[in-house]
């Protein structure tokens, strides 16, 4: 077997294998410390670690093949010289310093999101400007970076003193050894390319170790493949018709009718009232906002007091879920009415773009439509999506400079953003224009910066912090929109993009999708307790219920105030990128590649689960695969596009 490495070409490729192989274990390793009280200690775990190894082994079979195309190129002869010597160190040095910083970003990775690389890691890649300020705002990069140059400058003076230099170019040409290891090695990379797929994974009850089942750099490059997940290939279906059979008796509702009889057409008619009322509506869709922060979801901290006073004053969703765990998701439910498809968000997506969202009603009826964020709107394509849909807008880049009085990478803090949102405000009421605002936030974001004196906790001390200077500001926001003119017409819309953090111990962890929702304005809405198991994606039509408007949708949300006497069915949906699932009461079905389901009871407030069986999953797995199948049709065919939408009903 040692022959078979006899040849310089056959030796650089042997290094770079073993160097990326142990990266790859102390890497594993240290996520496993980080994640020990969450793990399952169980002999799955060492199932887990068999897997990852794998996993590795083809990780580092694709990473050598450059350093065995550099052998194959580099004459016998260079190797040989004292240049050649001074050149093969610094590459290893090079290799262990791109292998550290691949440690160290996965081990930051796993901290904020509890996964290795995935459709997050590929979104920070893109979007460079926002992802490294946060960095360095976050973490002692002055510190880390040379720590990194440093372990590549030791291991390779380390390399070169043990004669591990010299004895990898000493080796000779060897065609036949040679020619064997090339056609091996590749072959056996190409093989694990080719056929070697997350989705083969076995199931882990616990997700940290079905995390720690993976590679890293293997999980980056099948999530930067796979932006988008083909329905119909990758999961579970039912006959087209019946598909959309099903899901059309799942979406009418007494007052929410089918607008044809046609099989294909899951448009519906709003029925509305006799008369319309033209409120001003802002959306503050507040980042990681969590559930669990807030008072009325048992959090004895007192950080979210103005949100709690507002859930009291206001409509307040009791059973609110997120549909995912990014930004892009959340806006895309609130603002399309739709399960999340599988993949990246839409927004995300080239023809995320001129869609009929919830905007449109607006834009028809004569309003101006705003998406006003603190931040750079280009990150995660946001100004693309809304302009698209009729909106204007106002990102950091429309700002004054005098607008802004704290800031970080993601974006101004939250009381700027409110101010600015007071001020358009002002501008449309002058002007004699009724107004929807969409404004995000990012002030709950690491590194959790804000101004100093607000609370009575410091900036940059951490989620908490954020967490209550974020409330603060929003009872900053309704106390200056009290003193306005406008506010008496003006319905508050406040709602969490995403739970804080998606890691959970369960495949899909439903507490980490539990968000506070609230609708406000006592002089417009009376104070209610929604009970109903509910999705963003029913926010906004039970806003139009309330406004009375009648219109046609597409969107699956529900008016949940419509009828009292007969409500909608409580469900919602969650998902990751590759897992979607419905949550009927404390029922889960998840979808995921390769057409595989799971159905699970589980307890709400813990998150825990226990596999179900029985006829109840048949009936659960085919309305989770009815809503899905349909809602991934509607987009891939084209017919959520603004001029492929049928006229609004009259």
């Amino acid at each position: 077997m040692i022959r078979w490495f006899s040849s310089t070409t056959s030796r650089l490729t042997l290094v770079a294998f073993s160097l990326f192989l142990a990266f790859s274990t102390v890497s594993r390793l240290a996520l496993l410390g980080q994640a020990a009280g969450d793990v399952s200690w169980r002999p799955s775990l060492a199932g887990a670690f068999a897997c990852g190894l794998g996993f590795d082994v083809a990780s580092a079979l694709v990473a050598a093949l450059p350093w065995l195309l550099l052998g194959l190129l580099m004459p016998q002869r260079v190797w040989q010289t004292r240049f050649g010597h001074w050149f093969y160190a610094a590459l290893v040095g090079i290799e262990v310093l791109i292998l550290t910083w691949i440690s160290v970003a996965e081990w930051v990775f796993w901290k904020e999101f509890g996964v290795r690389f995935n459709f997050i890691a590929v979104d920070y890649l893109v979007f460079t400007q926002e992802v490294l300020s946060n960095i360095f705002e976050s973490y002692p990069m002055g510190l880390i970076i040379p720590g990194m140059v440093l372990m590549g400058v030791g291991v390779a003076w380390l390399a070169h003193r043990s004669g591990l230099i010299r004895w990898t170019l000493a080796g000779g040409t060897r065609p036949r050894h040679t020619a064997v290891v090339v056609l091996a090695h590749g072959g056996l990379a190409a093989v694990a390319v080719q056929f070697l797929s997350q989705s083969a994974l076995p199931t882990f009850n616990n997700q940290f170790n079905a995390e720690l089942a993976k590679n890293g750099p293997w999980s980056f490059m099948a999530a930067f493949r796979g932006m988008e997940l083909d329905y119909e290939k990758f999961y579970p279906t039912l006959p087209p018709g019946e598909a959309h059979q099903l899901a059309k008796q799942l979406l009418v509702t007494r007052t929410e009718t089918a607008a044809s009889p046609a099989p294909d057409d899951l448009a519906r008619l709003i029925q509305g009232a006799p008369a319309e009322k033209r409120w001003n509506v802002i959306t503050i869709c507040m980042e990681s906002m969590s559930g669990s922060f807030t008072g009325h979801l048992g959090n004895a901290q007192k950080l979210t007091t103005c949100l709690d006073q507002l859930a009291d004053e206001g409509v307040y969703f009791q059973n609110l879920y997120a549909t995912g765990t990014r930004t892009v998701r959340g806006m895309e439910a609130l603002t399309l009415s739709l399960p999340p498809t599988p993949g990246q968000s839409i927004l995300y997506r080239p023809d995320g773009v001129n869609l009929r969202t919830s905007f449109s009603e607006f834009t028809e009826r004569g309003y101006d439509c705003a998406f006003i964020y603190g931040g750079h709107g280009q990150f995660d394509y946001m100004n693309r999506y809304f302009s698209s849909a009729g909106c204007r807008t106002v990102d950091l880049g429309a700002w004054q400079k005098s607008d802004v009085t704290c800031t970080t990478a993601w974006g101004a803090c939250d009381g700027d953003l409110f101010r600015k949102t007071i001020a358009e405000a002002d501008a449309d009421h002058a002007a004699g224009k009724p107004f929807h605002f969409f404004c995000m936030t990012t002030s709950n974001h690491r590194p959790y910066a804000f101004p100093d004196g607000c609370i009575d906790m410091p900036s940059h001390s951490g989620r908490e912090a954020a967490v209550k200077y974020s409330d603060w500001a929003v009872g900053q926001l309704v106390a200056a929109a009290r003193t306005k003119p406008w506010f008496a017409n003006t319905l508050f819309i406040f709602v969490a993009d995403h739970c804080a953090s998606s890691a959970g111990k369960a495949e899909l962890d439903v507490t980490k999708y539990h968000i506070p929702g609230i609708l406000y304005n006592p002089a417009l809405v009376p104070p209610t307790q929604v009970a109903a198991q509910c999705s963003q994606i029913d926010m906004m039509p039970t806003v139009f219920g309330l406004m009375g408007w009648r219109y046609r949708s597409l969107g699956f949300g529900h008016d949940l105030l419509a009828d009292p006497a007969s409500p909608p069915p409580g469900r919602a949906f969650i998902s990751n990128y590759q897992k979607i699932a419905l949550l009927e009461g404390d029922h889960l079905a998840i979808l995921k590649p390769p057409k595989l389901s799971a159905f699970y009871t589980c307890d709400l407030a813990s998150g825990a689960v226990t596999p179900l069986t029985g006829p109840v999953t048949a009936a659960l797995g085919t309305h989770a695969i009815a809503y899905y199948q349909t809602a991934s049709w509607l987009f891939k065919t084209g017919q959520l596009k603004q001029a492929a939408t049928l006229p609004q009903a009259k």
